[in-house]
């Protein structure tokens, strides 16, 4: 939502892509872990559907509160049907789950993620900031030079690593669902261009369903920033309802980064 994504003040300033990531004070502890800080990063996006129904945070993923004056989004592993899915439920809340990973992307690998969403606020839409809840968003964080960033932006950049310690991810591309902008458009964030939402589903007439996509994750980089991506450092899930105050579930499956031979 508009607080939790950016907004001004020191609660506000920890961000909607934020890299380093803390667990929750009030969840229980996960029947699961990280790996050490030393241990090599992942080159792929753990899967939900391996943990153990009811884990919070599965195997390689972790907590990342976006403000912790506000309620938190709760994430468990369910099954639905025959799956184990990740599902999400956010009341008037704004937390993320994250996995780090070291990926080097190139042309034509593409991301597969599916999700099902339960209803939305009809007022919803990255568009506005004080509308800006999303039911569901995938969230990939990129290195970069920040020293090619305008002097607003790293300006912006030191605030926010002053107030939270903590260093923005050179880019991040979002991928979410909306509720009035059509599918394709490419929005900035209201507080820095370095975090833009990409649309790949509108309106409400898929909810319900379970919704499965595929993306050309360098083209659609290049499309939202104009350069090519360098490493993928995280890849996340967020499902927030803070800006408009309202309840909102979601489901998601397993996300998968695919390199071109294994595309198809």
């Amino acid at each position: 939502g508009r607080r939790a994504c950016l907004g001004l003040g020191v609660l506000a300033l920890t961000g909607c892509a934020v890299r380093p990531v803390h667990e929750p004070q009030s969840a229980p502890a996960s029947t699961s872990s990280t790996p050490g800080a030393d241990a090599p990063l992942p080159t792929q996006v753990m899967p939900f559907s391996v943990a153990v129904p009811g884990t919070q945070a599965p195997t390689g993923w972790r907590h990342y509160v976006l403000r912790r004056d506000r309620p938190q989004t709760r994430y468990a592993v369910v099954r639905d049907g025959p799956r184990k899915v990740l599902h999400a439920h956010a009341a008037a809340a704004a937390t993320g789950l994250q996995c780090p990973v070291a990926i080097e992307p190139a042309a034509g690998d593409r991301l597969r993620f599916s999700w099902r969403v339960a209803q939305m606020h009809d007022d919803a839409t990255v568009a506005r900031p004080e509308a800006d809840d999303s039911p569901a968003r995938i969230v990939l964080a990129f290195d970069g030079d920040d020293a090619r960033l305008s002097l607003r932006e790293r300006l912006f950049f030191d605030q926010v690593e002053l107030f939270t310690g903590q260093r923005l991810p050179y880019a991040t591309l979002m991928y979410v669902w909306d509720r009035h902008l059509p599918t394709e458009s490419v929005i900035h964030n209201h507080r820095t261009s370095r975090i833009r939402y990409l649309t790949v589903e509108h309106g409400q007439a898929r909810l319900g369903s379970w919704l499965a996509y595929e993306r050309d994750v360098v083209a659609d980089f290049r499309r939202a920033f104009g350069e090519a991506p360098q490493r993928i450092s995280s890849v996340g899930v967020l499902t927030d309802s803070d800006a408009l105050k309202h309840e909102q579930q979601a489901w998601y499956g397993d996300i998968e980064y695919l390199a071109p031979n294994a595309a198809g």
